[in-house]
């Protein structure tokens, strides 16, 4: 062998070590390339009659307490609450009842349970938090949470919750407070004023949605910068990460302090933001995002809007533009509770089952 050729050789060699190595590391980080199954609490297991009967204060009107065979349907505007009654409709399912199908869940290959907010809130959906530290009484306790997630990991899956950090609930008593009493130390925690449409900043000017002041230490010491941070505890207490509602409204300088709090608190665990723009740019101040740009692309192709060659080259864009492993910690979402369902985008069956192999 020429003096060329070893060098040659050597360098493959030196090139495939580290990239054995780099799919090693990746093959043990648990936030790349896992199965996740979202639960929302209150309507995926139906909680025993006992249960029910013992929460019965918590579905006390304006909230009412649905059949669990009932159909959903669309209510009526209750302007005091700036919300809608279909918002404050529940069926009872609670984190007790979720742990007695963790085995259903696991069965079907999960990796990660995902759930949708559990703080206390008024809502059924709960993307209007009363108090970020406080588990809703109607789905249990913040022992309850623990229970789950040392039940969940038994099975060698993962628990992420969904953290709502944009905003918090009209009935929140912290602002609720704040708005009554401008010497309130909540006051600052919002923005209060008769610029805005409802005497405070809402977020989309949703009334149940005010709006909290992030750049207030305080408040940022309470989400995740103090070691008793709703962040941080709940990572202590067996959460394995974070989704992050709106992140694209939290901004770069935010998630990456939330992110490197987390990962201080527990290495390993997982930031994931809710961003609908491209994903270049928003790691590493994010572990990864709910990547809607390679979901359009995967849905253009299949309605026949892009070639497979022209796709293929976007994704090909993407991954370079972000990084591979960026991309492998990001959630390849084909649908949600913010999307039309896949089933309704694709009425095909053949072209759903295509969606989901791609």
């Amino acid at each position: 062998m020429n003096q060329s050729a070893s060098n040659d050789y050597t360098l493959a060699n030196q090139y495939d070590l580290a990239r054995a190595m780099s799919y090693d590391a990746r093959e043990a980080d648990w936030r790349i390339g896992p199965i996740i199954y979202h639960v929302l609490v209150d309507r995926f297991a139906p909680a025993d009659r006992a249960g029910l009967a013992t929460k019965s204060p918590h579905y006390a009107p304006p909230r009412r307490l649905r059949d669990w065979s009932e159909v959903p349907t669309s209510g009526t505007r209750l302007e005091e609450l700036g919300c809608w009654s279909h918002e404050l409709d529940f069926w009872g399912g609670d984190l007790t009842s979720l742990r007695t199908k963790l085995d259903y869940i696991h069965d079907l290959g999960t990796d990660v349970l995902y759930l949708n907010p559990i703080h206390a809130a008024l809502t059924n959906h709960k993307y209007d938090a009363q108090d970020y530290a406080a588990v809703s009484p109607e789905y249990g306790t913040r022992a309850d949470v623990a229970h789950l997630a040392k039940d969940t990991h038994a099975r060698g899956m993962k628990l992420m919750l969904d953290g709502v950090f944009n905003h918090m609930g009209k009935s929140s008593p912290m602002f609720q407070q704040a708005l009554a009493d401008p010497a309130s130390p909540y006051r600052s925690w919002f923005t209060i004023g008769p610029e805005f449409r409802h005497g405070y900043r809402g977020w989309a000017n949703v009334a149940n949605l005010p709006e909290i002041n992030l750049e207030h230490p305080d408040v940022r010491k309470y989400i995740w910068d103090g070691p008793q941070s709703v962040v941080r505890s709940l990572l202590r207490e067996g959460v394995d990460g974070w989704r992050l509602d709106v992140g694209y409204d939290l901004g770069f300088v935010w998630l990456a302090e939330l992110t490197k709090a987390a990962h201080e608190e527990k290495p390993g665990s997982a930031v994931i933001g809710e961003i609908w723009n491209y994903p270049e740019e928003w790691m590493p101040a994010l572990d990864g995002v709910m990547n809607f740009h390679a979901r359009q692309i995967v849905l253009d192709y299949l309605e026949g809007k892009l070639s497979g060659a022209r796709a293929g080259r976007l994704l090909h864009q993407m991954i370079d533009d972000t990084g591979i492993d960026a991309i492998l910690r990001c959630w390849m979402v084909l649908d949600n509770h913010d999307t039309a369902r896949l089933r309704h985008w694709v009425p095909d069956q053949r072209v759903r089952r295509m969606a989901r192999t791609l």
